[in-house]
């Protein structure tokens, strides 16, 4: 055994001690991940409390960090000329601000902490890097990321033609 493989099996051990990979899991974007996807994931992983009211990031802001709620509630919201609108309110495990990994353009909503929260971010670069560097992973993630917008964007029209029958 060589001594890169050595340093390669400890630092794998040590993570997955302190690694929770059962709750990764039961996110959405990261369910079919391996253990060693995890981990090498983890190391972009930015981790942020916010208190009960703190805004996380504000409408027409620049847009470089997707979230990942690991526990609390985040509130995404609009500001109209009159009026506050809630686009969602999001609970652990849901993910939100990935528009900007798609498209060059700012904030579409403002994002408060409705309790103290806990937050999981990974920057639009380092991601990237990532996907580059795993592409295999790569392919997993955009699945997933594609699939469950995908498939809140068909709940939004399902309430929007709830709508025009009323």
């Amino acid at each position: 055994m060589n001594l890169k493989f050595l340093k390669t099996f400890f630092k794998y051990n040590k993570d997955s001690d302190v690694i929770d990979f059962e709750f990764y899991r039961s996110i959405e974007i990261l369910h079919n991940l391996t253990d060693k996807e995890i981990i090498k994931l983890n190391e972009f992983f930015i981790f942020r409390s916010f208190k009960k009211g703190e805004t996380i990031f504000r409408e027409n802001h620049p847009n470089s960090l997707m979230y990942i709620i690991k526990s609390g509630r985040v509130r995404l919201y609009v500001n109209l000329p009159y009026e506050e609108i809630t686009v969602s309110d999001l609970d652990s495990r849901k993910h939100f601000g990935e528009i900007g990994f798609f498209l060059e353009t700012n904030r579409i909503s403002s994002a408060i902490a409705v309790e103290d929260s806990e937050l999981i971010a990974i920057n639009k670069t380092d991601f990237i890097q990532f996907v580059k560097n795993q592409p295999g992973t790569g392919i997993k993630l955009l699945y997933n990321l594609g699939k469950t917008i995908s498939n809140e964007l068909l709940q939004f029209f399902k309430v929007v033609k709830q709508h025009e029958t009323k």
